[in-house]
């Protein structure tokens, strides 16, 4: 019996759906796993926050095991501190209650009745007359009168120890054993790193011992930065809310500014429960709106000012994920792990963007959770071409230039873009319009970044008293393309000093013979690949016929070959030099450094000095 042989077309919907049936099973280990999962995520995050802690009591000659402990301790009486701080706090607001209720009965009464008394009196007027009417109305025939109903009364049966301790006794004692369980994962992952680090690098195979290490040390050093980094900033939100509030005359300020910091840990959520809580209580104190309406002003200034310019500088370069991630991650954790998973969305998505970042198979997750750029300049430069958006290309290439010089977008953006091109339209996949399109756009963008870049370059008495040093001459070797690198080439030279001439595509013999009779240092033959090696050398050879003396620069840009391997293609020595980028042609024309002059004026500064 012959073997069962899957079909492609069976084997690429198996490879489909591998990647579906993997995430699948993960999202339900995740979900049904919580109860373990849970305070083994807590666990590993507290012990990323306090390694720095504890390494810094190590360096004072005390042993790992005390200084987990007394870092330990110290958690735990500060927790403990702001649990009894809270707790305090909390009851003499509901103690206080009572006091607060003729402002909280006059402001809904005002919210019942916005328009005034007379409004209200002319609802009772209302009210009454109706009563009046329905009294009035003659009794429904039939059997009599509907009985009246029996009052149930439900009696619980529950008892026990639990039930005798309050209703919310069991979700205590469930949120006290997961704290106990995260303080002893962490005491057993601080005291033990060493190990567990060993452990998963003979698990993971020697092999991968380079990739483990970066990758561990990565996500410890980002997710480590972004929780100091947050606690210091909810911090300071706390000080400043307290301070705010104290200076209002809110009741129990110290209480709300801690409440505040620690809220702020949950994302979106918490910010809206800290600013809603002291607003509230405002409204129960006070009599008139002024200071609860100071209140929602100085909750929006410092969340305003914290949220939008704070935090998107700090934890743009701590994080290494994009807000879009951040929201759908708060989004997913929260659905599979409850409100602790809104709290761990953000370092677990650290996390995962760093194992992303290192291993191949996980690099998706790197590119949908990343803040990196996930297409190139050129290849964005490309698109928006390829979307006929002329005006979007060229604010990419002027945001570029303003970054780098005009030789870096030259030759990582413009040439790759038509390199891309080049090989699109080879391969018909580039239609002539699409095609005629992006060299005309192209064109017109170099021109715009030449003058852009000569305007600001050198005032014009600078550039008067600079006499032209060299001359030479560029020639595209096969098409439009060809010519626009030239162009691009022209633009850097003339910028230096130098007297440039551009042979358009097309134009023969005659004015290569001019440009040649002028005299000229070197010439350029711009060729862009793919199949432009031909090309190339028959440029090349056709100069070096018409000046046997003259100095030739190939250019082929952008090429994958080395080149050395150029060398090889061509088979002949037609070029006195080879470049593959703007920035090698231009070194290639250069005149070579004299060490001995050098030598002569280092001897002659020493002797000046001396």
């Amino acid at each position: 019996m012959s073997a069962y042989t899957a079909t492609p077309k069976q084997r690429t919907q198996r490879s489909k759906l591998s990647p579906a049936l993997i995430a699948a099973i993960v999202i339900a280990a995740l979900y049904f796993g919580k109860e373990i999962l849970v305070p083994f995520a807590l666990a590993v995050l507290l012990s990323f926050l306090l390694t720095f802690p504890v390494t810094w009591l190590e360096r004072w000659k005390l042993g790992r095991t005390p200084a987990v402990i007394v870092v330990l301790l110290f958690v735990f009486a500060l927790g403990s501190g702001l649990i009894w701080l809270g707790a305090s706090q909390l009851s003499g607001i509901v103690e206080r209650l009572p006091e607060y209720q003729t402002n909280i009965g006059k402001k809904l009464q005002r919210l019942r009745n916005p328009a005034g008394p007379g409004l209200a009196r002319a609802l009772n007027s209302l009210e009454n007359l109706k009563a009046g009417l329905n009294e009035n109305r003659p009794a429904p025939s039939g059997s009599g009168q509907p009985p009246a109903p029996v009052p149930v009364e439900v009696v619980s049966t529950n008892s026990g120890f639990l039930a005798s301790l309050g209703v919310l006794s069991p979700s205590l004692i469930h949120d006290a054993a997961i704290a106990g369980a995260v303080l002893v994962l962490t005491l057993f992952m601080l005291i033990n790193r060493g190990q567990l680090r060993n452990r998963l690098f003979r698990l993971m195979g020697q092999g991968h011992l380079v990739v483990m290490t970066t990758a561990l040390d990565d996500a410890a050093t980002r997710v480590s930065r972004y929780l100091l980094t947050q606690s210091l900033v909810n911090s300071t939100f706390g000080c400043l809310l307290g301070l705010g509030l104290y200076a209002i005359g809110v009741p129990y300020a110290p209480f709300w500014g801690v409440l505040g910091a620690c809220l702020r840990f949950i994302p979106y959520v918490g910010t809206l429960v800290a600013g809603a809580c002291p607003f509230i209580l405002s409204l129960a104190v006070f009599s008139g709106w002024h200071r609860p309406l100071l209140v929602v002003a100085l909750f929006a200034g410092i969340e305003g000012m914290t949220s939008s310019v704070v935090e998107p500088w700090l934890y743009a370069t701590r994080t290494g994920i994009s807000s879009l991630a951040i929201l759908l991650s708060a989004a997913f954790w929260t659905l599979v792990w409850g409100p602790i998973g809104l709290v761990l969305s953000t370092p677990m998505t650290v996390c995962l963007a760093v194992l992303g970042r290192h291993l191949p198979p996980l690099e998706f997750l790197h590119v949908l959770l990343g803040d990196e750029p996930v297409l190139a300049p050129a290849i964005q430069y490309y698109e928006r071409l390829l979307a006929l958006d002329e005006d979007g290309a060229s604010e990419l290439a002027e945001t570029l230039l303003k970054e780098k010089t005009l030789l870096d977008v030259y030759d990582s953006m413009l040439i790759p873009a038509l390199y891309a091109a080049e090989q699109d339209r080879h391969g018909e996949r580039l239609d002539k319009e699409r095609a005629a399109f992006v060299l005309q756009s192209t064109r017109e963008i170099i021109d715009d970044l030449g003058e852009r870049s000569r305007a600001a370059s050198e005032s014009p008495a600078e550039e008067a008293d600079v006499a032209p040093k060299m001359s030479f001459i560029c020639v595209p070797a096969r098409d439009e393309a060809d010519e626009l690198v030239a162009l691009m080439l022209a633009h850097l030279l003339r910028r230096a000093g130098h007297y440039v001439d551009v042979v358009p595509v097309g134009s023969g013999d005659d004015w290569l013979h001019r440009a040649l009779n002028k005299g000229v240092d070197a010439a350029f033959v711009s060729a862009l690949p793919p199949f432009a090696i031909f090309q190339a050398r028959a440029a090349c050879r056709k100069l070096r016929k018409l000046d046997a003396h003259l100095k030739i620069v190939l250019g082929l840009w952008n090429s994958p070959l080395a080149s050395e391997k150029i060398k090889e293609r061509l088979a002949s020595a037609c070029s006195d030099s080879i470049a593959t980028s703007l920035a090698e042609a231009i070194s290639a024309i250069q005149p070579p450094e004299t060490p001995a002059e050098a030598e002569i004026e280092g001897v002659a500064a020493n002797r000046q000095i001396s």
